[in-house]
């Protein structure tokens, strides 16, 4: 690995990569509590056989691990030889590095080259954002290539009940709470604001409050 990511430890500026290329995870759904795989794809018109980079998790999701290691497969991608680890910085973020002892190039040029499993904590709301970071390509000729940073947004499912904002499968007095602090805040995390739209005028405001309030108190 050394051999291949030694500009790393002496800080030599790699090249960027060009607008073909591109290493990301999309956009993708999870409910609370479930677990789900998620692909890394590689987008490259360049052939490489190695790369790094740093995932940032956000609170709510975590990777799998086993025995205290995080859990990475390439994908078939990759050449017999290709290797993965990966290890917890000090930053919180997660490094992920691949490489080929007989500097073999991964296949194709396009789809899945990495997966991970991910699962969502019993109160994960939405949305949520991983982030790739510091990544970093070598290409068959031995040059050093680095991508622009990576998001991915993880959102929850939501109920389509309406009055039903704090996305709980249920319309109560906690919807009421978390509409006013919302309103007074302008904070939408883990929020339905598509279900807060109770007079259907294509905004949410206090008269949506009151809608929903008198819902409560007539039961309807």
């Amino acid at each position: 690995m050394k051999r291949y990511l030694l500009f790393v430890a002496l800080g030599v500026a790699a090249l960027c990569a060009n607008a073909q290329d591109r290493f990301y995870i999309e956009d993708f759904e999870m409910e609370a509590g479930e677990t789900c795989t998620v692909s890394i794809l590689l987008d490259n018109a360049t052939a490489y056989t190695a790369f790094q980079t740093d995932i940032f998790m956000p609170e709510g999701l975590s990777i799998e691990q086993e025995d205290g290691d995080y859990i990475f497969d390439l994908t078939s991608r990759k050449a017999r030889d290709h290797n993965i680890a990966s290890q917890l910085q000090s930053d919180g973020s997660i490094r992920v590095m691949s490489y080929s002892p007989g500097v073999k190039a991964y296949s194709g040029n396009s789809g899945a080259l990495v997966t991970f499993i991910v699962t969502a904590a019993a109160d994960f709301a939405g949305p949520s954002t991983i982030q790739l970071k510091n990544t970093l390509f070598t290409t068959t000729a031995g040059m050093e290539i680095a991508f622009g940073d990576e998001q991915c947004v993880v959102n929850a499912p939501t109920s389509g009940l309406m009055g039903d904002v704090d996305n709980d499968g249920e319309v109560g007095i906690s919807d009421v709470s978390a509409f006013i602090d919302y309103l007074l805040s302008g904070d939408a995390t883990g929020l339905n604001l598509a279900n807060a739209d109770l007079d259907a005028d294509s905004e949410v405001a206090i008269n949506d409050v009151s809608i929903l309030i008198d819902k409560l108190l007539n039961n309807n």
